[in-house]
Formats: structure tokens, sequence, C-alpha cells
């Protein structure tokens, strides 16, 4: 790495700064309170990740000692940015003008595919430690999503309140349930993932 390929690296992210400073400041009319502060924050972090492992960079072509958090927080720090940038445009397109349900399609979707995730990963971690809690964090998935189709139901009546409490409760009794047993079966240990259940 030498020090003009170094500052070469600095070049795309001031180019990314500079164009989403001017993009916020035509948009910030149009954009919601939440839209208003992700749409920026989430900008900052993709240009601050950006920076901080062009930095990295410029640290290792010098000849510093350099600072490994500024390259290790690169991706989880861009990612988390490009997340909350996307969060606002889809807030922005399918917003008041269209109408607020729209916008709660937007919420649904983006809980349904973090849930999804969330879910696959625990159904990965009990494959791999304790394969009795892989049906427990299947099915408390699927209570998760039944909670998102009651809760568009009627709750004017206590039978539906009722109905979806049960639901919600026995999901969550099923989380536990298979958290406890991936961490009896050693979730805990540093090569837990590395041996099959």
């Amino acid at each position: 790495m030498t020090v003009p390929m170094a500052l070469m690296d600095f070049v795309p992210v001031l180019l990314f700064g500079a164009a989403w400073l001017i993009l916020y400041r035509d948009l910030k009319n149009k954009l919601d309170l939440c839209s208003g502060v992700l749409l920026p924050l989430g900008a900052a972090l993709v240009f601050l990740a950006g920076f901080l492992k062009a930095t990295w960079k410029m640290q290792n072509a010098i000849g510093a000692a350099p600072v490994e958090l500024f390259n290790k927080m690169m991706f989880p720090t861009q990612s988390v940015g490009f997340l909350l940038m996307a969060v606002a445009m889809l807030a922005l397109m399918y917003g008041k003008r269209k109408s607020a349900r729209s916008l709660t399609m937007v919420w649904v979707m983006l809980t349904v595919l973090g849930n999804l995730g969330a879910s696959a990963g625990l159904v990965w971690i009990a494959s791999k430690v304790k394969k009795a809690a892989v049906p427990l964090f299947i099915v408390a998935f699927v209570c998760s999503m039944m909670m998102g189709y009651l809760s568009s139901r009627d709750f004017a009546q206590a039978s539906m309140h009722w109905i979806a409490q049960s639901v919600n409760t026995l999901g969550q009794a099923l989380l536990l349930v298979g958290a406890l047993l991936v961490h009896k079966a050693g979730l805990s240990a540093p090569d837990a993932l590395n041996k099959k259940a």
C-alpha cells in the first residue's frame, strides 16, 4: 500500500459524502421526522465507515501503527448505514403521499425479513448445538408471524385479545425453552458452532 493509493481511497468517500449532503439538503423538507433522522444518520455511518477504512489504509501506507478497529468496523457500520438509508427512502417513496397503510407495509416487510433472518440463525445454531431446539425456534417464528396477522384483526372483542396474547406467549415461551436447550448444550463454549449436535 502506497501513500498515493491510500489517498485515492479517500476520493470515493468524499464524493459519497458530498452527494448525500446535497441530496439531503434537497430532500429534508420532504421527509417525515423518522426519515429525516434515519437518512442523514445512515449516510453519516456509511461515510464514517469508508473514511475510517481509508484512514486505516493511510496508517499502513505511512508505517504508523494502524488502528485495527477502523478496519473491522467497515462492513458492520456500512451495512447499518445503508439499511437506515433504505428505510428512509422507502418511507419517502411510500409515505404520506400514497397512504399511511403503504408505509406500514414497509415496516411490516422489514420486520418479517428481520425476524426471518434472526429465526434462521437460531435454527442454524440449534442444528449445530441441540437439534431438539430446531422445531421450537421454527414454531416460535410461526407464532411471531401469526401475531402480524392477528394484529390486523378487530381487538374490540376481548376474545381476539386473548387469542393474540396466547399465541404471543406460546411463541415467546418456545423461544425461551429453545434458548435454554442450546445454552445447556454448551452454546457458550468457543467451539460450540463447529461441531454437530
